[in-house]
């Protein structure tokens, strides 16, 4: 190894380890869990008979988009005092944030470390805010390469939808089972929603955050379609970077995004891995 490429390892891994500690800081002088308050909101509005899914700006904190059982799971939290539920989850994200990325950096190398702070900054900035986020993604590292993945995939997509894309995976190797298993968990899980009135329900981007659609709707299909097809020439080739190929997929691909959703990648790099092993 030059003296070059250990240089650039090394001011690579500085920049991502400053931007964790500056995105730790600002926790402490911005904490604001708002999107909390949507799971609040939404369980407190179940409790009173009231609609669960209404109409607002897509770019306000209050908006629901998740499945039904999420909203019931907060019910019992409804019945306490609002701020002080919205701070607690949002401190319960800050540790799904920590499990999410700690078996990359178990993984020790370099490139891991650097992997692991700049994810661990994506989610630490989502977990501020109170966003489920970090907990879907803690769910899908903890389940990856286990018979539990189909399942956490499942419910994970229930709460982000964008997970279901690893699916694709298994349908392009032929493994039915994990793939349906995946699939018959979501809609289950969403099925529910349908006893709801879904007029209220947001769907409009907005201004897309960190999506390309915020620049151009023309060069963000571009984009997304250009994601899709090499996804989809790794999934025909059975190859282990499939997982990988994917998450990145959940990032180009949905016309509304912000940069928690390249925490994918973490979930991604442990089922690669562990095909790797399983090809030994």
């Amino acid at each position: 190894m030059t003296s070059a490429v250990r240089l650039g390892r090394l001011v690579a891994q500085a920049v991502a380890i400053a931007w964790l500690l500056y995105v730790a800081t600002s926790w402490v002088l911005a904490w604001t869990p708002a999107d909390a308050g949507a799971y609040f909101d939404a369980a407190t509005r179940l409790r009173s008979g009231a609609d669960l899914y209404t109409a607002a700006s897509p770019e306000a904190h209050e908006v629901y988009r998740y499945a039904p059982w999420f909203a019931y799971a907060w019910i019992p939290l409804s019945y306490l005092p609002r701020d002080a539920v919205m701070h607690g989850w949002s401190v319960a994200m800050l540790v799904c944030s920590g499990v999410a990325v700690w078996p990359i950096v178990r993984l020790g190398t370099p490139a891991a470390v650097t992997l692991a702070a700049l994810l661990g900054a994506f989610l630490l900035e989502t977990a501020m805010f109170g966003n489920a986020h970090p907990a879907v993604v803690a769910l899908l590292v903890v389940a990856a390469g286990r018979s539990a993945f189909p399942v956490a995939i499942g419910v994970a997509s229930s709460v982000k939808l964008v997970p279901i894309l690893f699916v694709g995976v298994w349908i392009g190797r032929g493994e039915w089972r994990p793939a349906l298993v995946a699939l018959a968990t979501a809609l289950v899980l969403w099925s529910h929603a349908l006893l709801f009135d879904l007029g209220g329900y947001v769907t409009d981007p907005g201004t897309g955050l960190m999506s390309l659609y915020a620049i151009s709707p023309i060069l963000w299909f571009c984009a997304a379609a250009a994601a899709a097809a090499a996804s989809a020439v790794l999934v025909v080739r059975r190859s282990r970077w499939a997982w990988v190929a994917m998450a990145v997929l959940m990032f180009v691909g949905p016309p509304r995004v912000v940069l928690s959703y390249l925490a994918f990648l973490a979930p991604a790099l442990l089922a690669t891995l562990d095909d790797g092993r399983s090809e030994i």
